[in-house]
């Protein structure tokens, strides 16, 4: 898929209900809420997508998808002005 701008835009209730949906996923996939299989389905969408790095030798499915939905929820706070500018990705506590 293309890292172009949608050409309609959400409106900041949708954008920010997103934020907390996407903080509570990566919560659940954290605490191991949610079970293996469901994770391995995320990391396969968000890496489809292009939001998440492919899953190396050793790697940790969860860490992937947290790191993920950790980036797409910062794009969508900056989308929502919380920042001037996009947000660089910072890594996820292990």
């Amino acid at each position: 898929m293309d890292d172009t701008n949608c050409p309609h835009p959400l409106s900041k209730r949708d954008a920010a209900a997103l934020v907390g949906v996407l903080a509570n996923l990566e919560g659940l996939v954290w605490m191991a809420g949610l079970d293996d299989h469901s994770v391995q389905t995320l990391l396969h969408r968000l890496a489809s997508d292009g939001i998440a790095a492919p899953l190396s030798e050793g790697a940790d499915p969860r860490y992937n998808v947290r790191q993920a939905l950790n980036d797409l929820n910062q794009q969508l706070r900056y989308a929502l002005g919380e920042y001037d500018s996009p947000h660089s990705s910072a890594p996820v506590p292990r």
